[in-house]
C-alpha cells in the first residue's frame, strides 16, 4: 500500500472506531438502566412528590426529637491537653425517634394493611 491508501484506511479504521464508541456507550447506557430495573423490582412504587414528602416528614421528627433531648441523657466524655478541652465521645443511645410515631406518620402516606390480609389479596 502506499501513503495516500494508508491515510484513507487509517480515516476509515478511525470511522468505524467512532461507530464502536457510540455503540458502546449505547450498551452501557441500556446496561445500566437494566440493572436500575432489577434492583427496583419487586419495589413498592411511589411518586417523586411523595418520597420528598416523607423525607421532610421523617426529618422534621428526628429534628423535633433532637431539639428536645435531655441533655444530661447524653453522657458525655471529655478529655484534656495542653490548653485543650474536647469531647471525646457522646453517648447517644437513649435518644430515638418512636417506631410508633414513625408508623403513624407512615399511614398517612400509605395504607397499611396487615400481611396476611396481603397474602389473601396475591392469591386472589
Amino acid at each position: 500500500m502506499d501513503k495516500d491508501q494508508l491515510k484513507v484506511k487509517v480515516e476509515a479504521l478511525r470511522a468505524n472506531e467512532v461507530v464502536a464508541l457510540e455503540a458502546l456507550d449505547t450498551a452501557k447506557t441500556k446496561r445500566m438502566r437494566a440493572e436500575q430495573e432489577l434492583a427496583d423490582a419487586g419495589k413498592p412504587v411511589i411518586s417523586e412528590s411523595l418520597a420528598v414528602a416523607l423525607v421532610e416528614q421523617i426529618s422534621e421528627m428526628f429534628s423535633d426529637v433532637v431539639s428536645n433531648v435531655d441533655t444530661s441523657d447524653l453522657s458525655p466524655e471529655f478529655g484534656i491537653s495542653y490548653n485543650e478541652i474536647y469531647l471525646e465521645g457522646l453517648d447517644m443511645c437513649n435518644i430515638g425517634i418512636s417506631e410508633h410515631d414513625i408508623h403513624g406518620m407512615l399511614s398517612e402516606f400509605f395504607a397499611v394493611e396487615e400481611d396476611e390480609e396481603l397474602e389473601q389479596d396475591d392469591n386472589s
